[in-house]
């Protein structure tokens, strides 16, 4: 990024580009002292990188995230506002995905859940493959084809490329199985999984040219041969997706698939508590409590 930001000052006047690598030096010694923990000389640091660039939505967002980890949640949020209402001066445009899960992310850790709601669809507003009428129409493909033909199938016709949405499809999974709205936690989870799916094949296939998909079952059992992908599917939450597309399949009247993807998840090393909680589901499906969410009020989303 400073690299980035640095080739872009040599467009601007002197006084003015001499200003803003000041700020991105500044900027960048609040990092590292972050990364060091030393959270009241960072905080000094992005506040000093935010006075002499006037507008640096990146200093505003790493004053939140000092805010964070002091567990002043409601300042933290505030800064990631301020960095979202200057969104159009980040260097690299796509941060305001960032910026928007940190405040889902604080409205998650306060039971503010139709907050964080908002934040995920605002983010799936920009999602090509959901959103719009085209996005209508694929949905409803891949939700046919689940439904009638199997996750199989579903992997072997469609392959998504990697996309900022992939968190919301996977929080909105989840938040829709616990509010008892399985229909739609269905496509949210699906989405989630192929979009992890596509990005295991995706690996593989520029690793072997001949590599090609016979089924899930042998995605996953690649998975354990790499250690990229042993951190990706950890990292991307894959199992606990698929875990929930299991239970809000088995939640909306197809046992016979939910119990298919739950052996996967089941045998699956990677999976973790999700392999533990499959083998029980397998044993004795069950549908987890309703989540209630806390009635509270709070700073509108953006």
């Amino acid at each position: 990024m400073i690299m980035f930001s640095l080739a872009a000052l040599a467009l601007l006047p002197a006084p003015a580009a001499a200003d803003a690598a000041s700020a991105w030096l500044m900027f960048e010694e609040g990092n590292a002292m972050f990364e060091r923990r030393e959270f009241g000389v960072a905080l000094q640091r992005y506040k000093e990188a935010l006075a002499s660039a006037g507008t640096l939505p990146e200093a505003e967002t790493a004053i939140g995230d000092v805010y964070r980890e002091e567990g002043e949640l409601g300042l933290a949020r505030l800064q990631y506002e301020k960095a979202y209402n200057h969104r159009n001066s980040l260097a690299v445009p796509a941060k305001k995905y960032d910026i928007l899960y940190r405040i889902a992310r604080i409205d998650e850790d306060q039971e503010l859940y139709k907050l964080m709601e908002d934040t995920m669809l605002s983010i799936l507003a920009d999602d090509r493959n959901w959103g719009g009428t085209a996005g209508f129409r694929l949905r409803a493909q891949l939700e046919t084809n689940y439904y009638s033909k199997g996750l199989n199938q579903v992997l072997k016709l469609y392959r998504f490329d990697a996309s900022f949405a992939q968190e919301a499809h996977a929080k909105l999974g989840w938040y829709y199985y616990r509010l008892g709205r399985f229909t739609q936690a269905v496509p949210s989870c699906l989405y989630a999984v192929v979009y992890g799916a596509s990005e295991i094949a995706k690996y593989l296939r520029e690793r072997d040219v001949e590599w090609e998909f016979s089924s899930f079952e042998a995605l996953l059992d690649a998975v354990e041969e790499h250690k990229d992908l042993q951190e990706y599917v950890v990292g991307a939450g894959l199992f606990r997706s698929l875990y929930y597309l299991a239970g809000s399949t088995y939640a909306s009247g197809y046992p016979k698939s939910a119990q298919t993807l739950w052996r996967l998840i089941a045998r699956a090393k990677q999976a973790g508590e999700y392999g533990e909680l499959s083998t029980k589901q397998l044993s004795k499906p069950w549908i987890e409590p309703t989540l209630i969410p806390l009635k509270k009020t709070q700073a509108r989303s953006p």
